[in-house]
């Protein structure tokens, strides 16, 4: 799967989950790790781990397991 599709699943799970605050950052010119960074929020702590883990779901079901999820 390619950067772009997985960064459209990615964004498309969080206003599915009702995310606060999405946003998306371009770093491929600052690093060859990754190619963005998304950072987003949520209305309660509970809310922030069930969407990390739907994320995580979703990523995985593409095909694509992430490597680590940071904030639980």
């Amino acid at each position: 799967m390619e950067s772009n599709a997985l960064l459209e699943l990615t964004v498309e799970t969080l206003e599915d989950l009702k995310a606060r605050d999405i946003e998306v950052l371009d770093v491929k010119k600052f690093t060859t790790i990754a190619d963005y960074l998304i950072v987003a929020s949520g209305t309660s702590g509970r809310h922030v781990r069930s969407v990390s883990e739907r994320v995580a779901e979703a990523a995985k079901h593409a095909g694509v397991p992430p490597l680590g999820i940071e904030g639980r």
